[in-house]
């Protein structure tokens, strides 16, 4: 079936990526930024057609103007914030409320949604433009200006992967594998164009562009609902036919090296893999429920940068007190939250930060998930009897100035972690409890 037209679908047609004020207006303006010349303006305006680019995307084609300083002064000239999308990510909840198609059609990337308000980065900044995204969503639209380049790089890598699974959705039901379902260790060994493999690995792969910490797979009555884990929250993301379930739990347990045959007992695996060209390594956890195999995959982007303490979103006041108490000589500082609240992302961005070639600083961790230069990182393995306790005890003998310990989980290592810290080390570790008055009991427990 042919597919719709614009105004089919309701939308009014859209000339170009940026539509501008008009040619003469917006050359003066940047002409005097001074981003470019007269003599460039006249040779652009030389070449300019009704029916080709518009004056900013010509300076742009012709080498003239930089994407970034078109949207600085587009952003100045009406008087709204620039979009940084190299760092900012749109929000689950933004993204669903603005379809692909109209993000194409207009260049509009969704980044977040504070109740009826969305906020939506684009390269043309005009009435028109927010005019056509409130009547297609309904809402209220804040703009923020950001590179046309940067726009459209970042709609492909919102919205391609989870709209590719429906593709393979409807490839996996078509080879008859819907009728298999009950065979999963020949669908998660299939080749790697297989309508399964290639699910989990676009559903990692937008796991790690949308930042989450964390992917669910649960099995549900009638579906597999997939969730990621953003900023500690969930969020719900798509869901696959119930029967699709224990195919893709048997991909991601073969991935991670864990007996696929076995799905009464809880299991944990991990694997490498590169996403967008990044490392990544995914740790696993299955477990049994009424409806089949859940699983949860941790993802640790090896090649994300680091956050500094000063980025974490602290008031003054509390990050002055923070400062001040992780540059003690000793003691210990206790870093307390529910899962996925920041608390390693916490800890490693203090390390960034009291770091020196004056210092000893060693951790133990389960995983390690960052390596951090000049600082000498233990992984736990319990199978090889490396417990956070026993690590901690090796670590006192290695001289050591600075102490973390990835998390506190019984009573041996926070008298161990204690003791440390009135003996002249700095200590500093995490805690799973909901706030400070909770982890003050579960160290009395």
């Amino acid at each position: 079936m042919p597919a719709a037209t614009q105004e089919e679908r309701g939308l009014a047609p859209v000339p170009d990526v940026l539509i501008e004020a008009g040619g003469k207006r917006l050359g003066e303006l940047l002409v005097q930024s001074r981003v470019i010349s007269h003599s460039q303006l006249t040779e652009a305006l030389l070449q300019q057609t009704p029916a080709g680019p518009r004056i900013g995307r010509l300076l742009v084609d012709l080498g003239a103007l930089d994407e970034r300083d078109l949207a600085t002064v587009l952003a100045d000239q009406s008087g709204l914030e620039i979009a940084d999308l190299r760092r900012d990510r749109p929000e689950p909840e933004a993204v669903l409320a603005l379809p692909e198609v109209v993000a194409r059609t207009i260049g509009a990337v969704p980044l977040r949604r504070v109740g009826s308000l969305l906020e939506v980065a684009v390269a043309d900044p005009s009435d028109h433009v927010r005019g056509l995204l409130s009547d297609q969503t309904g809402l209220d639209v804040r703009l923020l200006v950001a590179p046309a380049s940067e726009v459209l790089r970042v709609i492909d890598n919102t919205y391609r992967a989870v709209s590719a699974i429906e593709g393979h959705i409807q490839a996996f039901a078509a080879t008859g594998a819907l009728r298999k379902a009950a065979a999963p260790l020949q669908q998660a060994a299939a080749t790697d164009d297989a309508p399964v493999v290639q699910i989990v690995n676009l559903i990692i792969t937008q796991g790690l562009r949308d930042r989450a910490s964390d992917i669910h797979v649960e099995p549900q009555d009638r579906r597999v609902r997939i969730r990621f884990r953003i900023d500690g929250a969930l969020h719900d993301v798509l869901a696959v036919p119930s029967e699709m379930g224990p195919a893709v739990v048997s991909r991601i347990k073969i991935q991670a090296g864990m007996n696929i045959v076995e799905r009464r007992r809880p299991q944990d695996g991990q694997f490498a893999t590169e996403v967008d060209g990044r490392a990544l390594d995914v740790r696993v956890s299955s477990a049994p429920t009424i409806w089949g195999e859940k699983v949860v995959m941790r993802l640790l982007d090896k090649s994300r940068p680091l956050f500094r303490a000063a980025d974490l979103g602290m008031p003054d006041d509390t990050h002055e007190s923070f400062s001040k108490l992780v540059r003690s000589p000793f003691g210990m500082v206790v870093c307390v939250g529910p899962t996925g609240s920041g608390k390693t992302t916490t800890l490693y961005a203090t390390l960034g930060e009291i770091n020196s070639t004056e210092r000893n600083i060693m951790t133990i961790e389960d995983p390690v998930e960052y390596i951090l230069p000049s600082i000498n990182q233990i992984q736990i393995n319990e199978q090889s009897g490396v417990t956070f306790a026993d690590g901690l005890k090796s670590i006192l003998r290695q001289d050591p100035d600075i102490i973390l310990v990835g998390e506190i989980r019984d009573p041996e290592t926070a008298r161990i972690a204690v003791q440390s810290a009135l003996t002249g080390h700095l200590v500093l570790s995490s805690l799973h409890a909901t706030d400070t008055a909770a982890a003050l009991h579960r160290f009395l427990d």
